[in-house]
């Protein structure tokens, strides 16, 4: 409340008046119906600043003393609830001055248009206008009806500064008497008269007091929680809402529902271990634990980068920070490449063309199976005279439609070794295969649906499946000992891809055809 010294200057002015030195420091703005204006100036007695300076800071502790003393005067109950009505346009300050607050009220927030459910007037003219009320305070209990009519909760704390008489009439006003408004509003709607008449019973707007345990400037995480959901949903996935959505329903059921200052580390925790041994028996994988914390944590992490309708942060600290989860969950289980005769028996088997083309595909160039899937004819091209799969966005400098790939480092030029050359046969238009694209924009689910059962038919290992051929291909590398390991990078996309910018365009498409001819693949002959 009080002044604050600025990192790069003095916490006060000095300013020459009347040929004297004057030591001057704003005033806050909840004290300045205390003082003549929004400064207070200390005569140095002198008019030589040098002399100023050095007496400044005596003068400068005074007036930090007078506004001290000034600020203990002022009345907790009206400081607590200040914000909110300073935000909603009265001038708190007025308290001080008159022993009352008053406030033009307009639209939704008037009594009139919660009770009708419409913000329109008839006005003396017969035209459509906004309604207007114009509110009063003058009483401890009449401000908690102003601040709970607004649509705040009054901080429960502030109550325990006023005398007997005074909390007790608030709490009073806590409990729901009379005729709900949305059934006077219905009224109002079917039948006028009555409704005046059941107006004239129910108590007033202002009289009403709604405690924390309602709306309040802390909101719960579950309301949180669905702010947080909307406003990332533009940019998000369908997928990565759908995670998000799952855990904060995850972080509701194990740790339940209260305002977002009451967790603790503790809770984050909780859910970790509740998902190492669930309700079920189930113990979920350590990285899907991982992920669901991930996703709770940065529902925190927005507190602190939304403010409220008042303009304050929402939180400005959480403590699911340095979180150790390392004992929570099942290890992850990696893929197994597949043996020389798992593929003998792969490819044996009776195969479509093109479903043996994209298997050949997965095993000779190590492409995962969403960027094979959604190959088209157009992005088999040569390039520095070698015929290509272009994962990129731009072809022969000719913007193509924007290619779907894991990051930019899967953005490169795939040579196509000669064992597949064979199986593509007569070019065409369009997708080179047919599975069904999801609303992601993605096609491997389609693709798996399809060929796994290809898989299974030779091995039923769970931890073979089809991006086991990824690993086969990487393995594949390995036995030939290849010691050029970056142009193996960039032939799986783990590199910094073909559009890496500063980096340059990566190693020649010779290199990386002659590694990818180099294998051997007598499963294709």
């Amino acid at each position: 409340m009080l002044p604050t010294k600025h990192k790069s200057s003095l916490p006060y002015t000095l300013h020459n008046k009347k040929g004297k030195q004057y030591v001057c420091v704003s005033v806050p703005a909840n004290l300045r119906h205390l003082y003549g204006g929004p400064q207070i100036r200390r005569s140095t007695g002198t008019s030589d600043r040098a002399v100023a300076l050095e007496r400044a800071a005596e003068k400068y502790r005074d007036i930090i003393k007078d506004l001290e003393d000034k600020e203990s005067q002022l009345d907790p109950f009206v400081e607590g609830i200040r914000d909110i009505l300073q935000h909603e346009g009265a001038d708190v300050n007025e308290w001080y001055r008159s022993g009352q607050i008053k406030l033009v009220v307009r639209g939704d927030k008037t009594a009139a248009a919660r009770m009708t459910g419409s913000r329109i007037t008839v006005d003396v003219e017969g035209k459509l206008a906004t309604l207007v009320e114009n509110w009063s305070g003058k009483t401890y209990l009449e401000l908690a009806g102003m601040v709970t009519g607004l649509g705040y909760a009054l901080p429960q704390a502030l109550l325990s500064g006023l005398s007997q008489n005074d909390h007790s009439a608030i709490m009073e006003a806590t409990k729901p008497v009379g005729i709900p408004p949305s059934v006077i509003g219905k009224a109002y709607r079917d039948d006028p008269e009555l409704a005046e008449a059941m107006f004239k019973n129910a108590p007033a707007t202002t009289q009403h007091v709604e405690l924390q345990t309602a709306k309040t400037l802390m909101p719960t995480f579950s309301k949180w929680a669905e702010r947080y959901k909307a406003d990332k949903a533009d940019k998000d996935s369908a997928d990565v809402q759908h995670k998000r959505a799952r855990s904060c329903a995850m972080f509701l059921k194990v740790c339940g529902d209260f305002p977002l200052n009451e967790y603790d580390k503790v809770h984050m925790l909780d859910m970790a271990r509740y998902m190492d041994d669930d309700e079920d028996g189930k113990q979920w994988a350590h990285k899907t634990i991982k992920n669901y914390v991930s996703y709770t944590k940065q529902a925190f992490d927005y507190t602190g980068e939304t403010r409220n309708n008042l303009g304050k942060i929402i939180l400005s600290a959480h403590p699911f920070h340095n979180l150790r989860l390392g004992e929570f969950g099942a290890p992850a289980k990696p893929y197994i490449s597949f043996n020389s005769d798992e593929l003998h028996s792969i490819f044996n088997q009776e195969l479509p063309r093109l479903d043996k083309l994209l298997l050949a595909i997965l095993v000779t160039t190590g492409m995962r199976l969403d960027e094979a899937s959604l190959m088209t004819w157009e992005r088999v091209i040569k390039h520095e005279g070698t015929l290509c799969f272009a994962l990129v966005d731009q072809i022969n400098g000719n913007n193509q439609e924007q290619v779907l790939v894991k990051n930019t480092g899967s953005k490169r030029f795939i040579p196509i070794p000669e064992v597949i050359k064979p199986l593509l046969g007569n070019f065409g238009v369009g997708r080179i295969f047919s599975h069904r694209i999801d609303k992601e924009g993605k096609s491997e689910a389609a693709a798996s649906d399809a060929l796994m059962p290809y898989v299974r038919k030779v091995c039923a290992h769970p931890q073979k499946v089809l991006h086991s051929f990824r690993h086969t291909f990487i393995d594949l590398t390995r036995e030939m000992d290849i010691t050029d390991v970056e142009t193996r990078k960039f032939i799986t996309g783990h590199s910094l891809g073909d559009v890496g910018g500063e980096y340059g365009s990566g190693p020649s498409m010779g290199k990386r055809l002659a590694i990818l001819n180099g294998i051997k693949h007598p499963w294709l002959v």
